[in-house]
């Protein structure tokens, strides 16, 4: 075994070597403080619309409504996780939980770049490509997208047909999305841009078993982050399977309609707009713009609910992922 360097070369060098992970340690953690500021900073100056909720709605219903919130976006780590898995990069729970919370932060700065950037960081560190990050992250968000569209389309034309009515350019999207799902096509593209930018292309294609799993998260995901408005609508009109249905698929179009709204942080009012007309007929304006705010605000306070508990975990064996 080769003994560690000793004398005066070990002792000049040293301070050298530290100093960029050192520089890239406290970048990373300014970093993260930002983020989780941004976050708070959204929950905090809608506290007086959060109390107005608690005061209209009880505290057993936003509770519950929390709960799936916070369940509904849990699930959208599986499926990015297996998205990243079926890409070729293997993680842990933990690990892979840590880097995906804490990265979703980002989104509530301004523009929608932050989370493939932490992602894309992260992933570097632990022995993934930029590219195959991005890869993952555009793979999420076009399935994501997908799903969301589909379980829209099949739900509101019945339960709200003026929402569907209203936002029918956003269903344009979905023939475009499918084309992009087929295993060749993404990477495709994704390779004459890097070709563009002089970088190694990406070798990896995501299966059809891969994809389907992940879009089974993407539709567990849409169910419980439906539930949770239904819940808030309950709470005012009374529990419906036709409120479930609107909820449902209320959010399942306005998370995809937030998508294409890039500059806005985390799609602050274009989603609200989604609910509030979907809402609206079944429990009157100023209520749907009520549940449309407490939504938006439970959905912010179960990611940072999120980041703060994958934060103090402490990973139980490498702390790298996995290729292959």
């Amino acid at each position: 075994m080769t003994e560690p360097l000793v004398g005066p070369g070990a002792v000049e060098s040293t301070p050298h070597a530290l100093v960029r992970p050192r520089a890239r340690t406290i970048v990373r953690v300014v970093f993260v403080v930002a983020v989780f500021l941004a976050a708070a900073w959204t929950i905090w100056t809608q506290r007086a619309r959060l109390a107005e909720s608690l005061a209209q709605l009880g505290a057993w219903p936003i509770v519950t409504s929390c709960v799936l919130a916070t369940a509904g976006t849990a699930l959208t780590y599986l499926q990015w996780r297996e998205v990243l898995g079926g890409l070729g990069v293997r993680m842990r729970l933990d690990e892979g939980a840590r880097v995906f919370f804490l990265s979703q932060l980002g989104k509530y700065l301004p523009g929608s770049i932050w989370p493939v950037v932490m992602q894309m960081e992260a992933g570097r560190e632990r022995g993934a490509s930029r590219s195959t990050m991005v890869a993952a992250n555009l793979f999420t968000i076009v399935l994501g997208c997908t799903v969301g569209l589909m379980v829209a389309c099949v739900l509101l034309p019945f339960a709200a047909p003026g929402t569907i009515a209203h936002y029918w350019w956003a269903l344009l999207a979905l023939p475009v999305l499918l084309v992009l799902l087929h295993p060749a096509t993404m990477p495709a593209l994704l390779n004459i841009a890097l070709r563009v930018l002089r970088r190694a292309p990406i070798t990896e294609r995501l299966s059809m078993s891969s994809t389907l799993r992940a879009g089974m998260w993407a539709l567990l995901s849409f169910v419980l982050l439906g539930s949770h408005v239904a819940v808030l609508v309950g709470a005012l009109a009374g529990w419906t399977v036709e409120s479930l249905a609107i909820s449902i698929g209320a959010v399942s179009l306005a998370v995809c309609v937030g998508v294409l709204a890039i500059p806005v942080p985390a799609g602050i009012g274009v989603r609200d707009g989604v609910l509030v007309l979907a809402l609206s007929p079944t429990v009157g304006l100023a209520p749907a713009v009520l549940l449309a705010v407490t939504s938006r605000l439970l959905i912010s306070l179960s990611d940072l609910l999120l980041a703060t508990m994958v934060l103090g975990v402490r990973p139980i064996a490498s702390d790298k992922y996995q290729l292959g």
